[in-house]
C-alpha cells in the first residue's frame, strides 16, 4: 500500500477496534496499517516523512497477548512483547533457539516495546529462526474470518490487511540442532545485512530447515539448499553451496554476501554433525 504524503504523525488518525476481528475489518475498510509497539513502523514513517492517514491501534487488545503451551505446541499472542518472552523459563527450556534469537534483537529498550507479531510483519531478526522452528501463524482476514498457515507460506504472499493473532511453535525435539547467525553493522537501528538460520535433524525421514533474511532480502526458506543437503551423502563445500544459494537468494547473485552466506551455512552444517 502506498502511504499518503503526510509529513508527521499529527495528521494520522488513530482507530480503536473493540476486538481483533473488528481490527481486521477496520483495516480492510480503511486500507490502514496496524500499530502496536510501532518501533519499526514509526521509524520508517519518520525517515520517509510519509505517515498514513489512518492507523489501527492494537495495543488495547488483550486477546492478542500471552504465552502458553497448548498440546503439542507453544502459542504466543502477536502483541506479546519480546522482553516478556525472554523472562519465561518454561519457554526458554522448550525453545532455547528462540530465546537466543530474542535476546539478540536490538537493545533492551527496543525489546520492551517491540512485539512478536510486529517483528514478523516487518520481516525482522526473528523470522529466520521462526521459519526453521516450523512456526505457524493464526490470522484474521478482512472479514474477520480466522485462518491458519505455516509462516513459510504466509511470507510467500501475505494477505492484504490480514491480522496475525497468534504464533504457534512446536518445542525443539531431542536431537535437533538449531543455529542462527547475523552479519550486522554497528550502527543503531540498521537491520542485519545477512541473517542465516538452520535446523538440522539427522534421524531418518526428517528434513533439514534453512532460512535467511537481511537488508533488502525478504525472509524465506532456502528450499534448494534444503533439498541438496538432505539428499547428499557427503559434506558439501562452500563452492557447492553457492550455486544453490544463488537460486534461493537471487538478489545476492554476483555479490560478496553470497559467499558469506555459503560460509555461514557450511559452518552450521559442520557444527550439527559434531
Amino acid at each position: 500500500m502506498t502511504l499518503p504524503p503526510y509529513p508527521d504523525r499529527r495528521h494520522t488518525r488513530i482507530l480503536l477496534p473493540t476486538s481483533a476481528a473488528h481490527a481486521a475489518v477496520l483495516a480492510a475498510r480503511h486500507q490502514a496499517p496496524y500499530i502496536a509497539g510501532a518501533s519499526a513502523a514509526q521509524l520508517g514513517w519518520s525517515k520517509a516523512g510519509c505517515w498514513p492517514e489512518q492507523a489501527i491501534n492494537l495495543h488495547p487488545l488483550e486477546e492478542l497477548r500471552g504465552c502458553q503451551q497448548e498440546g503439542d505446541h507453544w502459542s504466543i499472542g502477536a502483541l506479546t512483547r519480546l522482553s516478556s518472552l525472554t523472562t519465561q523459563p518454561l519457554l526458554r527450556n522448550a525453545l532455547p533457539a528462540l530465546h537466543e534469537a530474542l535476546t539478540g534483537v536490538g537493545a533492551p529498550g527496543i525489546r520492551h516495546i517491540a512485539t512478536l507479531g510486529g517483528n514478523i510483519g516487518f520481516g525482522g531478526d526473528l523470522v529466520p529462526t521462526l521459519l526453521v522452528l516450523d512456526a505457524q501463524v493464526d490470522w484474521l482476514q478482512g472479514n474477520g474470518e480466522q485462518q491458519r498457515s505455516t509462516l513459510a507460506d504466509w511470507l510467500l504472499q501475505p494477505p492484504a490487511h490480514a491480522l496475525i493473532t497468534h504464533i504457534r511453535i512446536p518445542p525443539q525435539a531431542s536431537g535437533q540442532c538449531v543455529f542462527m547467525e547475523k552479519l550486522a553493522s554497528r550502527e543503531a537501528f540498521n537491520p542485519p545485512r545477512l541473517n542465516i538460520a538452520s535446523c538440522w535433524q539427522w534421524q531418518a525421514l526428517t528434513e533439514h530447515r534453512l532460512a535467511a533474511s537481511g537488508a533488502g532480502l525478504a525472509p524465506r526458506r532456502l528450499r534448494h539448499c534444503e533439498q541438496a543437503l538432505t539428499d547428499s551423502e557427503r559434506l558439501l563445500t562452500t563452492s557447492d553451496l553457492q550455486p544453490l544459494l544463488a537460486r534461493d537468494l537471487p538478489e545476492l547473485i554476483n555479490q560478496p554476501l553470497l559467499k558469506v552466506a555459503a560460509n555461514l551455512l557450511h559452518a552450521q552444517w559442520s557444527k550439527s554433525r559434531t
